[in-house]
């Protein structure tokens, strides 16, 4: 039960009963339960990290536009494209902006509230309501017309920090909701540059395959031509017919593969899939690993932007609990409606016509059923989920980050044995290859030779993807170019 009580002026042996009545309900409000000590998120120096996220000399935070250090014109190209046109871009755009509407939506509550009215009817008085005979004479007959127009004005004191509070939990939520669009492009450009690097890797696995069908093509024309001059048996020249035709079918798989890289490209950026057909190879920079700039295990809580979303959605909880507390106290609210009204629209801008009330009104909530209470626990649980997910979030951006630091350090271990593992392949397929044309070597010795060549091959070109994909990886879990302004901004809120 909520009691409304106007309030106007009144003498003073009517102010003290008053003053009286109105203490007697305050202390009848509704109590507030007490929940205990509300969670604290997590501080970067409560997390062990220094030893796994050691900084490397010379190494910066990965700035706006970090693609553009892959050196690839069209891989820019493609980033903007899509930047400009997903629909997942456009999404989180527009989630931006419903947000900055509810925002304004909660600051008007801060503000007086008027109205102007106006209305105007024909109307007939009933003369059967009980009327006495004598009254009835003054009463009008027929229909009449009328009408009325009034300002209406209302503000709400918010005594007790409501509505302001309203107001901080949206525009937390609005900053939450801006920090999700640039996690929405952060995801974007990964994920374009992360299949534009596969592509890379499958132009060169599609080379290694093509060099495979032209050497089965010339190993099968070499063995017709010794089974011929009987220096080859049947099994040399089936066995190589069967290598021929598997050097086709690898060749078909990759070009199918390019093909299905670049249909998922054209739909990352927004596109129908005829825009795959107009990327071409890639031109990327020689794969490295990328370091660990100084400060990582205290400012990349500031630098993520999902992090700092969720952080917002904390703020925008503990908003959303003084909301819950404000209802167990009274609300204080001013209200005036001045105006004209008539009966007959000739009269109705009269001096005679005016009418209007002024006063304040003082509601206070006294019995609600549990209503208020169940409402204050719930904003409390909001509260200790969003304290809970903000954690997760952060423990996760120190694993990912960890994760990314070790595998790019064993991706460039492995690309330096791959490196060697090629050459030294290659040395042994020229050396059998001048054995078999000397007759000093089977076929099935130089096919296998050959085999393990392909495999060196791949596995280089393999090993410098999975060096990029580090690379991309850490460029994720690093916030990927957070702007140093915000980052800047946010170092007090996490660290002040």
């Amino acid at each position: 039960m909520t009691l409304t009580l106007p309030i106007f002026r009144s003498s003073a042996l009517l102010q003290r009963p008053c003053i009286a009545f109105a203490t007697l309900l305050l202390a009848g409000c509704a109590s507030i339960p007490q929940l205990g000590p509300k969670p604290v998120p997590l501080a970067p120096a409560q997390i062990a990290a220094e030893r796994s996220l050691a900084p490397t000399a010379d190494a910066v935070w990965p700035g706006e536009g970090w693609w553009s250090g892959y050196g690839d014109p069209q891989l820019d190209a493609l980033i903007e494209e899509g930047l400009r046109q997903s629909p997942d871009v456009a999404a989180a755009d527009a989630r931006f902006r419903r947000a900055g509407a509810l925002a304004r939506q909660s600051g008007a509550a801060l503000l007086p509230r008027v109205d102007v009215k106006g209305q105007v009817q024909e109307q007939k008085q009933s003369l059967n309501l009980g009327y006495p005979p004598a009254f009835q004479a003054f009463l009008p007959r027929g229909w009449n017309d009328g009408g009325q127009i009034a300002v209406d004005l209302g503000f709400d004191l918010d005594v007790w920090g409501r509505n302001r509070a309203g107001l901080a939990a949206a525009t937390s939520e609005q900053r939450a909701a801006a920090l999700d669009a640039r996690q929405a492009r952060l995801m974007l450009a990964v994920a374009i540059t992360s299949a534009y690097v596969d592509l890379d890797r499958l132009h060169a696995e599609r080379d290694i395959r093509a060099r495979q069908l032209a050497s089965a093509e010339q190993s099968q024309q070499l063995l017709a031509q010794r089974r011929a001059n009987g220096l080859e048996t049947r099994g040399g020249v089936a066995t190589s017919v069967a290598q021929l035709s598997s050097s086709r079918a690898a060749l078909n798989q990759a070009e199918e593969a390019i093909a299905l890289r670049r249909n998922q490209i054209a739909a990352l950026i927004g596109a129908g899939p005829d825009r795959g057909l107009a990327i071409s190879r890639p031109t990327l920079a020689p794969a490295a690993a990328r370091g660990l700039p100084e400060g990582v295990t205290t400012d990349l809580v500031g630098r993520r932007p999902d992090i700092v979303a969720a952080r917002e959605r904390v703020e925008a909880a503990g908003s959303r609990i003084k909301v819950a507390r404000a209802d167990f106290f009274p609300a204080i609210r001013l209200s005036a409606l001045l105006g004209y009204q008539s009966l007959g629209l000739e009269q109705l801008v009269n001096k005679n016509s005016q009418f209007g009330q002024v006063g304040p009104a003082v509601s206070l909530p006294i019995f609600h059923g549990g209503e208020l209470r169940g409402r204050y626990r719930s904003a409390r649980a909001d509260y200790d989920a969003a304290v809970a997910n903000y954690d997760s979030i952060v423990l996760a951006a120190y694993r990912e980050t960890a994760d990314a630091v070790t595998t790019a350090r064993m991706a460039a271990q492995r690309l330096a044995e791959a490196q060697a593992g090629l050459a030294a392949s290659q040395d042994a397929f020229d050396v059998v290859t001048a054995r078999y044309k000397g007759g000093l070597a089977t076929y099935l010795e130089a096919l296998q030779v050959e085999d393990r060549l392909l495999q060196a091959r791949l596995m280089l070109s393999a090993n410098q993807t999975a060096l990029r994909n580090s690379d991309l990886a850490l460029i994720r879990a690093l916030g990927g170019g957070t702007p140093s302004a915000q980052a800047a901004n946010l170092k007090d809120m996490f660290h002040g």
